[in-house]
């Protein structure tokens, strides 16, 4: 296509314009052959083969031309049904599902010859086009009225409707979703507000991983609705044995509380457990009042060799609070000679090392050779340019000027482990660190547990943090003073629980070595049934370079004998495997690659755990559908009442058909009628020229 400004076609059209005229005058006017034409017969058969001969030549240049097309867009009405499995809760759940399905059959019946409706099904997930079942264990509002939006950007959207219980317990609230909607949001609410007597184990809180012989917390959250005045024993069960229990007694008919037990890793392996709250006459969900949890039990003795450039209170705050735990074996060198044999420990401490007498070239060179993990505390005698020259995921670039203080910060999206409600609100409160006046960065595998808080401003400098550096995990304090950390904890709250729980957390994950040699699979111990099972794998060659060359299989077998067998992709420099949702259950697995002529395999364990979500809180929430009808410019209906939504949207508040124009740009070589206007004047000038007897 050829597009050219007005001058352009003027000069165009008149070259045009002449050479038409140019050979239909050589044709009719200077052919001795046209003499016995008349007048009258030379102009007809000129005028056909000029505008014939224009028409082709013009045709030839590719022109376009541009129009406005109106476009009506018929409204469109999305149906969204909450398909979890807390919508048919109540007495009689084949009843409410049959209903369920009947107005879903009414609503694409009456509506269906007005509208184009599409229906929506959501529970832990959102999509299009499956029946109603009522199996989803969560319930997602927010992810609805994403998709929704998403998927039908710029379309007509006359009205969604929304079917549900209002019950959400993953993704955000609705209501503060309102902003990503331009349409009006008709709910209809399902089930029984009704508040009657409730105990509820709501949530508990524990990390999944501990050491045979240390102890770990368990936070339970439990809710109480109408038993004011009744006292309820909470417990922590295994294998129907009571291990501890506390008694509970609700100050008011709506009341929550968070306790917390102190457990004892007695085993290795896999442990179950389950929180109880003890049940009242007449409660309709007795589901809600058992929750259980798993915890991975870890053996080993973990040797903890600490180096120091001479004694110092940090190294001795750390040195109590591990050596309360059984499971830690704490050596103190703070002058040469250091142990030759590196390898014998499961994590190295340095304290304020390297300094600029003590280059720690060789610790680290062993360190790295041996896989070993290392915790840095940087410090005033820390020589950071030789720190820095280690390159071990940290670069500290000294400004001019002297140390400053540090306040901690917590860092709200530190995932590799957890610390308590209890630690994060004390934080705040601790003294601050002695830290360098310097410029931090970090490498892209680190992440800050805590950042410094200078001066009253939050900023982004790291005050702790951990990471991986090929495939060797490396930690950082990078200040001085946490010992005032430990005395202030005891101040404050008569005991160390605090602090130990910081120390031992961070310790417990930079000494844990998954893995000895060139095959490392990493995973999560405990699996919700409603998550996928992904593993990730490393394989490493005897120069310790991450490669990819073999393939990695993995043979999962539960307790029920069941055998799964998986092979892993390969994305990057990383083994991946997505092995989906599987059978609730115990699993162990054992996987295998081949690095050359040697096969190196590597073993594992971990469970599938039910998800209750649906069964924790049964009490519809109708004010949360209320409030998006409302503020959308919808309206709330009961199920009773769901004829009046029909009737709404079909007379008295009909989304309306949306008119739009769009410019069109056509070529006048893609006209059909053009063609046939060409092939008459030229056949006319045939048939013309044969019946006046000129060939």
């Amino acid at each position: 296509m050829i597009s050219f400004g007005t001058k352009y076609w003027f000069i165009l059209l008149l070259a045009v314009v002449m050479a038409a005229l140019g050979i239909v005058i050589l044709l009719y006017f200077r052919n001795k052959a046209n003499s016995e034409l008349s007048k009258t017969q030379v102009r007809i058969l000129t005028a056909l083969r000029f505008v014939s001969f224009f028409l082709i030549a013009v045709l030839l240049l590719s022109p376009f031309w541009r129009n406005l097309k109106k476009i009506t867009q018929n409204p469109l009405i999305i149906a969204a049904w909450d398909n979890s499995s807390s919508m048919i809760s109540g007495p009689d759940s084949t009843a409410l599902a049959t209903q369920l399905r009947e107005l879903k059959k009414e609503l694409n019946k009456e509506l269906g010859a007005d509208f184009e409706v599409v229906n929506y099904y959501f529970g832990e997930e959102t999509s299009v086009g499956d029946e109603l079942s009522f199996t989803g264990k969560r319930s997602d509002y927010s992810d609805v009225l994403t998709k929704v939006s998403n998927n039908h950007f710029n379309q007509n959207i006359g009205a969604l409707i929304l079917v549900g219980d209002g019950i959400y317990n993953q993704g955000r609230n609705p209501v503060n979703q309102l902003s990503d909607i331009n349409f009006p949001a008709y709910t209809v609410g399902f089930g029984d507000t009704t508040i009657v007597a409730d105990s509820r184990i709501q949530n508990i809180r524990v990390n999944r991983t501990a050491f045979s012989g240390n102890k770990f917390p368990v936070e339970v959250d439990v809710h109480f609705s109408k038993l004011k005045g009744k006292a309820l024993k909470l417990s922590i069960v295994k294998g129907g044995e009571e291990l501890q229990s506390i008694m509970i007694t609700p100050p008011n008919d709506n009341y929550f509380v968070s306790r917390e037990f102190i457990l004892d890793a007695d085993k290795t392996g896999l442990q179950h457990y389950t929180a109880r709250i003890e049940t009242v006459e007449n409660e309709r969900n007795t589901k809600n009042n058992t929750s259980g949890f798993v915890i991975n039990v870890l053996e080993n003795k973990q040797k903890i060799l600490i180096l120091s450039d001479g004694s110092h209170p940090d190294i001795g705050a750390i040195k109590n609070t591990l050596e309360d735990q059984k499971t830690y074996d704490v050596s103190i060198f703070t002058e040469e000679p250091y142990p030759a044999n590196l390898n014998d420990y499961n994590l190295i401490i340095l304290n304020q090392l390297p300094t600029s007498g003590k280059s720690m070239a060789q610790v680290i060179e062993k360190a790295q050779t041996g896989r070993l993990p290392v915790l840095f505390i940087a410090g005033s005698e820390t020589f950071l340019p030789q720190l820095n020259t280690f390159g071990q995921g940290v670069q500290i670039t000294p400004l001019a000027g002297s140390g400053e203080e540090a306040q901690p910060v917590i860092n709200p999206v530190y995932a590799t482990f957890r610390l308590s409600e209890d630690f994060v609100e004390a934080l705040p409160k601790f003294p601050p660190l002695n830290v360098a006046f310097a410029d931090y960065e970090l490498d892209a595998d680190f992440t800050p547990l805590l950042y410094q808080k200078l001066k009253n401003i939050e900023t982004g400098k790291p005050l702790l943090a951990t990471g991986k550096k090929n495939g060797r995990k490396i930690g950082f304090i990078l200040g001085e003073g946490i010992w005032r950390w430990r005395l202030f904890d005891y101040y404050q709250h008569q005991s160390h629980d605090r602090f130990n729980e910081l120390i031992n957390q961070l310790i417990q994950y930079l000494a844990l070595r998954e893995n000895e040699d060139n095959f490392i699979v990493e995973f999560t111990p405990v699996y919700s049934e409603t998550d996928d099972v992904i593993l990730n794998a490393e394989v490493y060659n005897d120069a310790f370079e991450r490669i990819t060359t073999g393939e990695v299989n993995i043979a999962l077998k539960n307790s029920n004998d069941e055998d799964f067998n998986f092979t892993f992709d390969v994305q990057g420099e990383d083994y991946y495997l997505n092995a989906g949702h599987l059978p609730l259950g115990d699993y162990t697995f054992e996987a295998k690659v081949n690095i050359g002529s040697e096969e190196y395999t590597e073993t594992g364990s971990f469970t599938v755990v039910p998800v209750n979500l649906e069964n924790v809180v049964t009490r519809a929430d109708h004010q949360t559908l209320y409030q998006l009808a409302s503020l959308s410019g919808g309206k709330f209906y009961l199920p009773a009442n769901a004829n009046q939504l029909i009737e709404e949207l079909k007379t008295g508040n009909k989304p309306k058909a949306v008119n739009y124009y769009q410019e069109m740009v056509n070529e006048l070589l893609n006209l059909k009628w053009l063609f046939f206007v060409l092939l008459l004047l030229v056949s006319v000038e045939w048939f013309l020229r044969k019946y006046w007897g000129i060939y």
